[in-house]
């Protein structure tokens, strides 16, 4: 799949798509700085474009035929740690809903902090988007349980032509890991799987990491640390604090243990702790942020998703800062890269969600094996339309009838397929809340036999 990046900044998003394996052939950002960033790491497809005018870009897209269109329209109108008052900002995610009409890719995948729900812009994007005819997933993940160790809560919605919404919701919860990242997970083989070895004379290096070059081996190298042995600042600080500071907004927690995902990566993040929170700490900080290590850039950068020997020299420091607090990290992308193409190839379908069996059972009197023949019919039927999930109930049952493997089937089973599937978008159509439900079928209504 071919795919175009707005506000791309320094890669984050193209990288994880690439990882995924998708083609991107497009990439285009405002800030100069970042766009030089993005070029020296993945390419010189990436363009310098005021995403405003609309005029200019539209046709450029439409032209680049992408079936996917990305971006993350800047958050700071609606970000926690911002005022919130929208302006010029929040109305490029107008831009970039207004760029996807034009275009009208198969796919579009947007990233916006969770307050960009409550925004006017949003709700004006969101109205234009489903005219386009999109079915939306609109869901808020958190970074630490798609390969990042950054409790990091993003909205992202993902969006397909026809489709019904809430289509990939159970898609995106399966690629879910088990148990959150943490900086440890993260770290483990360049800090933790660290090894001495006995310096030459005092001052220099004693404890190196697995990830690089070891030292020239001589006959003393082999001697055990010893308990008086003193770090070099070069050596694995980081582990062996075994705490870190970030800075905090309003009155969050600083320091944090290795075993945690550190928090959401900020500009600010790895300043040293000011005299404020030395003087009045968190509660809950498991050590005296003196004692805890202040993050490198790299080791930020790193937690923000971007591999080591990530190329910043094209900007200045201070916007490198900016540029990885902006970024979209990139294992999270390529997870939800995967989970789209997935989708795309029909190797997945979506799960039959709420009380589908049980408005069976007592709207309509099914035993529970016919309770199950009904779930199982409906998972057929997805798996025949390759996981496709119209928004017209008609619309669907006209695909299955023209899908190659479906007319290939006994004329039985073809119409307990259709009849399972009618089922299911009459239970999707009434109200979930309060709703009366009959306890035997009414007239005219047979169950589906086992």
């Amino acid at each position: 799949m071919r795919a175009v990046e707005l506000f791309a900044g320094a890669g984050g998003m193209s990288l994880g798509l690439k990882g995924a394996g998708f083609e991107v052939v497009a990439a285009y950002d405002s800030w100069q700085g970042a766009v030089d960033v993005y070029r020296a790491n993945l390419g010189g497809y990436v363009r310098q474009a005021d995403l405003k005018d609309i005029f200019a870009i539209g046709p450029t897209l439409a032209a680049l035929a992408p079936d996917l269109i990305v971006g993350g329209p800047p958050c700071q109108d609606f970000s926690a740690a911002g005022e919130r008052i929208e302006g010029e900002r929040a109305g490029l995610t107008r831009a970039f809903a207004m760029l996807v009409c034009i275009a009208r890719p198969k796919w579009f995948l947007m990233e916006n902090v969770p307050l960009a729900t409550r925004s006017q812009a949003w709700a004006d994007a969101r109205a234009m988007l489903v005219k386009a005819g999109y079915g939306l997933t609109e869901t808020k993940l958190n970074a630490s349980f798609y390969g990042v160790p950054q409790d990091r809560k993003r909205l992202f919605v993902i969006g397909r032509l026809g489709e019904a919404d809430g289509f990939l919701e159970s898609a995106l919860a399966a690629a879910r890991s088990c148990q959150p990242m943490t900086v440890r997970d993260m770290l483990g083989n360049a800090l933790g799987n660290a090894f001495y070895v006995h310096p030459r004379m005092p001052g220099k290096r004693g404890v190196w990491s697995t990830a690089e070059p070891a030292p020239t081996m001589r006959g003393s190298s082999r001697r055990p640390m010893p308990g008086s042995y003193q770090p070099h600042p070069a050596d694995a600080a980081l582990v062996e604090a075994g705490a870190f500071y970030t800075r905090p907004y309003y009155e969050g927690r600083g320091v944090r243990t290795l075993d945690e995902p550190a928090p959401s990566v900020i500009r600010t993040t790895r300043e040293r702790p000011r005299p404020k929170y030395l003087a009045n700490p968190h509660p809950a900080d498991p050590v005296p942020a003196t004692a805890a290590a202040v993050l490198t850039q790299e080791q930020v950068s790193r937690i923000q998703g971007f591999p080591t020997g990530w190329d910043w020299s094209a900007a200045a420091v201070r916007d490198v800062d900016q540029m990885i607090a902006n970024a979209v990290p990139a294992p999270m992308a390529e997870a939800i890269g995967g989970v789209i193409l997935a989708r795309e190839a029909g190797e997945s379908i979506p799960e039959i969600q709420g009380r589908f069996g049980e408005w069976l059972r007592r709207s309509r009197g099914f035993s529970k094996q016919a309770i199950r023949n009904a779930k199982s019919r409906v998972n057929r039927a997805r798996r025949l339309l390759g996981g496709r999930t119209f928004a017209d109930a008609a619309a669907e049952l006209a695909a299955l009838d023209t899908a190659e493997a479906f007319a290939a089937l006994p004329t039985g089973t073809r119409s307990d397929l259709r009849a399972a599937l009618r089922l299911y978008r009459e239970w999707q159509a009434e109200p979930k809340r309060g709703r009366k439900v009959e306890a035997v079928p009414p007239a005219g209504v047979k169950a589906v036999a086992a």
